[in-house]
């Protein structure tokens, strides 16, 4: 492995107005396959007590064919490499052996009570619905704390590593029978009520039918759509959802959706929770849906037939 130093020169980029995170997520989050993908790391506070952040280091994951940081003013840039026992594709008709495996920000000072960002691009492969993890490790004065966890199925992590997911024709989160549950997320919300949204595509040639859903982070989960009232667009409950043969049905923001009623703990961006979806023929499945910032509308859906109500 070998390491090489830049020093930070090139003038920092405006910062963005948005809210502290109490995790270390990448945003944007939705790249397009085989893209020089273009993002940031939000550190949202120190390492408690007070103590500034003094370095972050993040993993790039394997299928990452190229990595590069954005120099900022302070800190100083550190690259390390990995060889490959086969070459791979780094893009402009290149091919190398020699990859990025992790790269540092070093030297500078963040104050406990303060965000920044620091800018990667990443040339990532052509592999629609394909996710990455970047582990973290974020060193404070007189320590550190690593946000490199990856949650199961059905499990929540105390410090996730940050995500990137790739857009297009998404790889199922969960299936049963024939219905595959693709895309599912929900919105960050401190308030007592959320949503889950996803798509469900149907492979087989007889419909089904949405039934009901179960999370242990809400005391109730209800099927709801929006309906027209007058001017007004106004929630209710539905007794199903329906999901067509040889289709789709989309639980999206002013849709059908999986309503969180009574929820026992605020839905943080970077964390996730399980729920259980329970169909009329094709059964009982338990997926794991991953919180993202508030106002998200996620990873666009799946070409095919969209029914609605």
């Amino acid at each position: 492995m070998s390491i090489t130093k830049f020093a930070g020169a090139a003038a920092l980029a405006t910062l963005l107005s948005s809210p502290v995170h109490a995790h270390i997520v990448a945003d944007p989050a939705v790249a397009q396959p085989g893209s020089y993908f273009r993002t940031v790391l939000r550190v949202g506070h120190g390492c408690g007590a007070g103590k500034p952040t003094t370095a972050i280091r993040v993993t790039i994951p394997e299928g990452v064919a190229n990595a590069s940081a954005q120099p900022k003013p302070g800190w100083e840039i550190m690259v390390e490499t990995t060889k490959l026992a086969q070459p791979v594709d780094a893009g402009h008709g290149r091919k190398t052996d020699t990859v990025v495996s992790a790269i540092s920000w070093r030297g500078g000072s963040l104050p406990n009570e303060q965000f920044d960002e620091f800018g990667l691009v990443l040339k990532l492969p052509d592999a629609p619905g394909q996710q990455f993890w970047l582990p973290v490790v974020q060193t404070c004065a007189g320590g550190e704390t690593r946000w490199d966890q990856i949650p199961a199925a059905g499990q929540r992590a105390e410090r996730p590593a940050a995500l990137i997911r790739i857009a297009g024709d998404a790889m199922p989160m969960a299936k049963a029978g024939d219905i595959q549950v693709l895309q599912p997320f929900a919105r960050a919300t401190p308030a007592k009520v959320g949503g889950v949204f996803l798509t469900l595509k149907n492979a087989g040639g007889t419909a089904d039918k949405l039934l009901k859903a179960a999370s242990p982070v809400a005391e109730t989960v209800e099927l709801h759509t929006h309906i027209k009232d007058g001017d007004a667009m106004r929630m209710r409950a539905v007794e199903n959802i329906p999901v067509p043969a040889h289709g789709q049905t989309a639980l999206e923001p002013g849709g059908y959706h999986v309503m969180l009623i009574g929820l026992k703990q605020a839905l943080k961006e970077g964390t996730s929770f399980p729920l259980t979806l329970t169909f009329e023929k094709a059964g009982t499945v338990t997926l794991n849906v991953p919180v993202q910032k508030a106002g998200s509308s996620g990873m666009p859906a799946a070409g095919g037939h969209e029914h609605k109500h």
